[in-house]
């Protein structure tokens, strides 16, 4: 029997609770998953807001070999998980919010959610260890832990978006100021026009 190695959890999305999770399922945490940046990933772990959706969706996997699983944090309960493209990730797994982890360090209590019986767990914590279960399930039923390597991920640069041409300033010709009546000759013009002489 081959040996197994220990995940790579990486976030797609800052506060996404990547590193709590990595606590939950005693990983690797790999940090956030830098624009631009290949990086290894057996999971991905995703807020599920709608910008945070688009940021998955334009991720780039590796052509052929194992995908990783993504994790879509912070569902509430009761709320469908948002869909993702098909194909383009080993297994999406729907990780609700835990209400009593908001705002602080929740890597000490979420290490050690596994190690109780679901039925001693606080119900909110519940939903929680089911979804970790899911999350170990996928990992061990893709046979991705038996590689060497996690797969590779990148996310593309993001840039401004092309507004379009934009006119050149043209110079403005200034015209002289229309004055009513006959022009006055200015002095340079009297000048150098030849005297006339009166007999």
């Amino acid at each position: 029997m081959s040996a197994v190695r220990k995940p790579v959890i990486t976030g797609i999305t800052r506060a996404g609770g990547t590193s709590t999770l990595a606590a939950a399922l005693h990983t690797i945490d790999g940090g956030l998953l830098a624009p631009g940046t290949p990086g290894e990933a057996d999971v991905l772990v995703c807020r599920s807001d709608e910008q945070s959706l688009r940021q998955a969706a334009t991720l780039a996997c590796a052509p052929a070999g194992h995908r990783p699983v993504l994790v879509l944090a912070g569902i509430a309960q009761g709320i469908p998980t948002p869909t993702v493209p098909a194909g383009r990730f080993a297994a999406v797994v729907a990780l609700p919010h835990v209400r009593r982890w908001f705002g602080g360090d929740a890597r000490a209590e979420a290490a050690a959610v596994l190690a109780y019986p679901p039925e001693r767990l606080p119900p909110d914590v519940r939903g929680y260890a089911a979804a970790l279960h899911r999350i170990v399930s996928a990992l061990v039923g893709s046979g991705q832990l038996h590689r060497a390597v996690p797969p590779l991920v990148s996310r593309p640069v993001t840039t401004a978006l092309w507004r379009g041409l934009r006119p050149a300033e043209l110079a403005v010709p200034r015209l002289a100021p229309v004055r009513n009546g006959p022009a006055e000759p200015d002095d340079e013009a009297l000048e150098s026009e030849p005297a006339r002489v009166v007999a």
